[in-house]
């Protein structure tokens, strides 16, 4: 059956095609094969590794038991870190922390064998504060 004409020349609204999808562009940066997406672990072994030079840098290796058990946390996430996704990272963070523990070891070796020796940090304090000292006089 045929519709009846409708007085008046009105016809009734007829469903439209949606509009086609806007074309999606390719990112402006290009990343390597295999790196998408984040590593979280990657970015904590770096993250631990850094802070444990940080901590033995400021400390003059005296800090040791502190950066010691980050270097390892470093390690241990580096090593489970995925090796699919951001490998660089990964690899980063395993041979900072590494790198890390090693340097956490000879501090400690190095501090533990002067205070054996009656090496005192008190008398490497005094000493290095005169040097300081002296050195502002000499400047003035």
């Amino acid at each position: 059956m045929a519709d009846p004409p409708i007085p008046g020349g009105w016809l009734p609204p007829q469903p439209q095609e949606p509009p086609p999808a806007p074309e999606r562009q390719p990112p402006v940066f290009v990343r390597a094969a295999g790196e998408t997406g984040t590593n979280g672990l990657a970015i904590a072994a770096l993250v631990c590794a850094v802070s444990s030079f940080g901590l033995l840098l400021l400390s003059l290796g005296l800090a040791f038991a502190f950066s010691l058990p980050l270097g390892i946390g470093g390690w241990i996430c580096a090593v489970r870190a995925p090796r699919d996704v951001r490998p660089g990272q990964r690899k980063t963070g395993l041979v900072l922390s590494i790198a890390a523990v090693a340097l956490s070891v000879t501090a400690a070796v190095v501090w533990l064998v002067l205070i054996a020796s009656g090496f005192s940090v008190e008398e490497l304090q005094r000493n290095l504060e005169q040097e300081l000292e002296r050195q502002r006089r000499a400047g003035s």
